[in-house]
């Protein structure tokens, strides 16, 4: 056992965080912490810390439990370099190789003992090579490297670096720091893509154990072999990545509900047996099930997170055939970062921009937006054209206005309940919509950006970094809401779930150029493995009459891949709608075999159950079987519409 929590409790106020935790972290686990925002994940790493104290229970931790974590605040010495700041990952190994410099100093002294030097000499090498000390240069450097520094960087005072790289800095200190507990919280945050698939390789083969909080879903997948879940103040474990979190937590919700209505209906006819008996012929009978009643360990109702259900976005008036055009775009500030682009956004595409940090992807959608102007060539736009921009640094929030305010303003036709009600949508509820929003922490600000486009809509949308301050469950309700979205799509992104789900089409930006590339992430990154990477051809502008290779228009083809993802998605429910079926027939053949058995035969208690069981599996594979002809018959229409 590293640590243990037992029946940990914890509120700020009237707000019940944690609601009496218990749960044991082994050595050699690879966890992974997720939740809503404000569950209480950073609580618990404050508590682990010692950083904050429990209101009731116990957190037991190992004797001499070392943990590693990425503090607040930079703890270098003034002057510090970036090298000699994360090489103190190593102080036992620096304090041996300086107790061996001074010791060379002394043997070059002819007064000295130097056979007993010597000795001692040899003892601290020893001790030096058994720590890898020869090695440790080698070690921070690649470190440094894969975090995303240059060679130049590493005699640079760390005080000079944003605060981006300082985190990163700290970050890799915590990671060469040799603990019996690494505490990982969003460590992908100032990472860009070369960056996390180093931190994935490094975690892979990482020996120890730890405990991380982070929203990028491939990440997890590639780098936890558990998930503990914090929802509703408790703590609940899932053995797997995190697409095995996904599909046992909805078994597990599925089954939840299932026996808690079960109870309720039982309790129901109980409850129904004893009104009409009580006082008649059955008078004992009713009071024996009243008894049993009152010994029932009743369930609670499963609590159910507050969903996205209306989460979309409106794409406004149908636009041209051509969303977009770059003409020999060059954009930046004062320097170019990103040349020559030329390329067509047609209506219903979608494209993601991807590259290293400081490439100019952002810079790229800004002058796509029109919020900067190019430094050389044009960015044009189609007929009937409107655009939305989603802005990372949320710089289109007003300091002094409320919440309901920001959007409110974009349109006062709608109702003050029409308002509060679209903002519940983003988890503004109550008196949450009158806060100021320089009192909203970062997390809020993002949604609150994000509600004010999807309360505009446009149907050319350009987000930069849209998931950056969403959980995993938000960040799945903007996926299923730009699915259905039939604008144009261009967004700048790091979640590769993200990308792979929502684009069609690669922008790759480094060394102040761009490619396109067809397909999403995952098809690129298997692409470069085979060495079959072609860039896309840049398309000449198109008119609104002018036909795609294929022979369809472009709003044909935009027809047809919103048809295609319907496809797919329905051939995935029917999927899970045969596998539900099947499971279901597989019981009740179980059940029929012990229904001709003599020892159910003779219990009639256990023979009336199995009956009954198979009378509501019987009822349920009917319903199954309708949902799956439903959909079958919706594919088969959307296939003759393809035809």
């Amino acid at each position: 056992m590293l640590y243990r929590f037992e029946e940990i409790e914890k509120s700020y106020g009237p707000h019940d965080v944690l609601r009496g935790v218990t749960w044991q972290h082994n050595p050699g686990e690879k966890v992974g912490l997720v939740g809503r925002n404000g569950a209480g994940k950073t609580t618990l790493f404050r508590l682990l810390l010692k950083q904050e104290e429990a209101d009731r229970g116990q957190i037991i931790r190992a004797s001499g439990l070392t943990i590693g974590h990425v503090g607040q605040h930079l703890d270098a010495e003034p002057g510090m370099s970036l090298f000699d700041y994360v090489e103190t990952a190593f102080a036992d190994v620096l304090e041996i190789e300086r107790k061996m410099r001074a010791m060379e100093h002394d043997l070059a002294d002819p007064s000295k003992d130097h056979e007993r030097l010597l000795q001692k000499y040899a003892e601290l090498q020893h001790d030096y090579e058994h720590l890898s000390g020869y090695s440790l240069h080698a070690e921070v450097e690649r470190v440094l490297a894969g975090v995303g520094f240059e060679k130049a960087d590493q005699e640079r005072p760390i005080a000079e670096f944003s605060g981006g790289q300082q985190n990163r800095a700290m970050l890799a200190r915590v990671l060469l720091t040799k603990v019996d507990l690494l505490l990982l919280d969003e460590p992908t945050n100032h990472l860009d893509l070369h960056g996390i698939e180093f931190l994935e390789e490094f975690l892979q083969s990482f020996k120890g154990s730890y405990l991380l909080v982070s929203h990028d879903r491939t990440f997890l997948n590639r780098t936890v072999t558990k998930i503990v879940e914090l929802a509703h103040g408790k703590l609940i474990e899932y053995h797997g990545n995190y697409e095995r979190f996904l599909q046992l937590r909805q078994e597990r919700m599925e089954k939840m509900a299932t026996d808690y209505e079960r109870q309720q209906e039982l309790i129901e006819r109980t409850q129904e047996f004893i009104r009409r008996n009580i006082a008649g012929q059955k008078t004992k009978q009713a009071k024996s099930r009243r008894k049993m009643l009152g010994k029932l360990d009743e369930l609670e109702r499963p609590e159910v997170d507050e969903t996205f259900a209306n989460f979309r976005l409106d794409a406004g008036p149908r636009s041209g055939a051509v969303a977009l055009t770059a003409d020999r775009l060059t954009a930046g500030y004062d320097h170019p970062i990103v040349r020559d682009i030329t390329m067509t956004i047609r209506r219903g595409e979608r494209y993601a921009i991807m590259g290293p940090n400081g490439s100019g992807k952002s810079t790229l959608l800004k002058t796509f937006a029109g919020r900067l102007q190019p430094l050389a060539g044009t960015v044009g736009y189609g007929h009937n054209v409107q655009v939305g921009y989603y802005d990372q640094t949320l710089g289109d929030l007003d300091p002094k206005g409320t919440v309901i305010d920001e959007v409110w303003n974009l349109d006062h036709s709608r109702t003050e309940e029409q308002v509060r009600n679209f903002l519940a949508q983003f988890s503004f509820f109550d008196d949450d919509v009158f806060k100021k929003t320089h009192d909203l922490s970062g997390g809020e600000r993002g949604r609150l950006a994000l509600a004010k486009i999807m309360y505009v809509g446009g149907n050319l949308m350009l987000l930069d970094e849209p998931t950056n301050h969403l959980d995993v469950y938000t960040r799945e309700a903007l996926e299923e809401a730009l699915e259905s979205f039939t604008g144009a799509l261009v967004v700048v992104s790091h979640d590769r779930y993200f990308i792979d789900r929502i684009a069609e089409n690669i922008i790759e930006v480094e060394d102040e150029h761009a490619e396109v590339y067809a397909g999403n992430y995952s098809d690129l990154v298997e692409r470069m493995k085979v060495g079959t990477v072609v860039p896309r051809p840049a398309p000449p502008p198109a008119s609104g009459g002018q036909r795609a290779a294929s022979g369809l228009s472009v709003a044909q083809r935009a027809d047809q891949k919103k048809r295609d993802r319907r496809i797919k998605k329905i051939d995935e429910e029917i999927a899970a709608l045969e596998e539900r079926v099947a499971a279901a027939e597989r019981e009740r053949e179980r059940n029929d075999l012990l229904l001709c058995s003599e020892e159910v035969y003779r219990d009639g208690e256990r023979m009336k159950k199995i009956q009954a069981r198979n009378a509501d599996l019987k009822a349920m594979i009917g319903l199954l079987s309708v949902k799956w002809e439903t959909l079958s018959r919706e594919r088969e229409q959307l296939e003759g519409a393809v035809a």
